[in-house]
């Protein structure tokens, strides 16, 4: 069994956490309730979650894993600056003494920043460089952390250590997508598709067009089973076909779909009588599907064929089912239209549904079940959606993105961010923030730098964000680009500026001088 030991820093004796404080909880005085690990699951080689029972008491928290490989732990952590995160350990064997939460945190970083520097081959960074400069003090901070042999005193030095080490990595990441977004775009411009918005058919307005036909390359829209077919055999079309008549007459490109999403908020109240009889199932979204394409194919450009579907968060179907429905799908676009494009979309990329539904296939896996199953897909649909507890949508920092992104180089598959956000305003608090509590101007400098680093990857072809506006049904709370009250948030500016700057070639990198460098440092 693995047991962290997690301290409070900020209590005279350095008793063990015993409660974790969230924003707008009153205060608990001695700390004598339970400090709750939030989000947190195991994890095994290659980072892949995996099945165990995790408990805290006084402050102790324990990890039951299945079988004798080695885990680690993966949990909610607040770091100072850096904000509230979900971060892990390395892989640790099991002993009768409690780890230092906080220092196998630290290690891991310290561990990440060396692994991608190689991977990247930033190892040529100068030694003035922040980057370096940060991970530096990180390493000094936890070697101290490492001698110490006061577990209290440890764990100040590794909470130092982490928001360094989390910086340093950050910094590495923003510096290697900077190198790559050059090289990629130093002698051409981004694709006339970098950037799109997903929009709600229910919604409209002349301002709203204008704003899409301005400021945007392409519109993605939802076709939610349940919005559809109000009754069953019974079909509203009437808010999809105006959007789909005004794209086409705009010269925008449709993204349309998904056409298969299992989820709750997509599934018709009625489909549940089929759950557990997955032929009838298979039957009743056949002739879903058929209506839907036959009636859109001349306008959709690419179909979204399946949104979360290897997940088995609501119906539960096994891997040869949930390819069997993704073929079904790309058979009944490619017979309406042979040219359209088709792509499935992962909803939850990092995979932490894997400890908990052993029933599920982690993404990769899912890819390359589709792969061998004969599924020819032209695109691989990835979400980057965070700022919520539920449905991995914890919060993550840029080095943990770009990380996660450069695994889906192994598919071989163009890859579109088909939802991105973060909400504007903190509205829950287990979900985490970065840097700071969410907030308009937390959310811009968010979007500039994930979009940089996401356009830097080669493979990337285009960035859609999740939603235009704040409604109550949006996908993310609160992370609209406009208001409810109609008012454009400075995201939105930064996303038009970043498409208006990839417009035209970016030019050979101009790399700062040591001087600068060292400055910026000191700063």
């Amino acid at each position: 069994m693995l047991r962290f030991a997690v301290y409070d820093d900020s209590s005279d004796g350095g008793s063990v956490l015993k409660a974790q404080q969230t924003p707008g909880d009153a205060p608990k005085g001695d700390s004598e309730s339970e400090w709750v690990p939030l989000n947190a699951y195991l994890v095994g080689p290659d980072d892949l979650p995996t099945p165990g029972k995790i408990t805290a008491v006084d402050g102790l928290i324990s990890c039951q894993k299945r079988g004798g490989r080695a885990v680690g732990l993966c949990v909610m952590y607040e770091v100072g600056s850096m904000g509230r995160l979900m971060l892990q350990t390395c892989l640790l064997p099991d002993r009768e003494a409690p780890y230092v939460l906080s220092v196998e945190l630290a290690r891991h970083r310290i561990k990440m920043f060396i692994t991608k520097s190689e991977e990247w081959q930033m190892f040529d960074l100068s030694d003035g460089h922040p980057a370096m400069k940060l991970w530096e003090q990180a390493r000094q901070l936890f070697s101290k952390a490492l001698i110490c042999e006061d577990p209290v005193e440890a764990d100040r030095y590794a909470r130092q250590s982490l928001e360094q080490g989390i910086e340093a990595t950050e910094r590495l990441a923003m510096a290697h997508a900077e190198i790559l977004l050059h090289r990629r775009f130093a002698t051409r411009r981004a694709s006339s598709s970098t950037l799109g918005v997903r929009i709600a058919p229910t919604q409209g307005g002349t301002q709203m067009r204008e704003l899409i036909a301005r400021d945007f390359d392409v519109l993605v829209l939802p076709l939610i089973w349940r919005e559809l077919e109000v009754e069953e055999g019974q079909y509203n079309w009437d808010p999809v076909d105006r959007w789909m008549k005004w794209a086409k007459d705009a010269g925008k490109p449709i993204v349309a779909g998904p056409l298969l999403d299992f989820s709750k908020a997509a599934l018709p109240e009625w489909m549940y009588v089929w759950q557990h009889d997955y032929d009838t199932c298979r039957d009743m979204a056949y002739d879903h599907l058929e209506r839907v394409v036959q009636r859109y194919s001349p306008y959709v450009g690419i179909w979204n064929l399946a949104s979360g579907i290897n997940i088995n968060a609501n119906f539960s179907f096994t891997a040869d089912q949930m390819i069997d429905l993704v073929r079904m799908a790309s058979l009944v676009v490619k017979q309406f239209r042979k040219g359209a494009r088709l792509m499935v979309e992962l909803t939850q990329p990092f995979g932490e549904y894997g400890a908990t539904r052993t029933d599920s296939l982690q993404p990769l896996a899912f890819v390359d079940r589709l792969t061998q199953g004969g599924v020819r897909l032209d695109a691989l649909g990835v979400q980057l959606m965070f700022g919520r507890r539920d449905d991995g949508r914890a919060t993550r920092d840029l080095m943990q993105i770009s990380n996660m992104l450069d695994r889906f180089f192994l598919t071989e598959l163009p890859v579109i961010v088909s939802a991105m956000s973060v909400p504007s305003a903190l509205s829950e608090a287990e979900g985490g923030w970065w840097h700071e509590q969410w907030t308009p101007q937390v959310q811009s400098s968010w979007v500039s730098r994930v979009f940089a680093l996401a356009m830097s990857k080669p493979y990337l072809e285009s960035m859609f964000w999740s939603d235009l506006f704040d409604h109550s049904r949006a996908v993310n709370q609160d992370a609209g680009l406009i208001s409810a009250e109609g008012r454009g948030k400075v995201a939105l500016q930064r996303l038009v500026a970043m498409r208006k700057r990839l417009r035209k070639p970016l030019g050979p990198l101009k790399l700062p001088s040591k001087s600068d460098v060292v400055g910026e440092a000191q700063t």
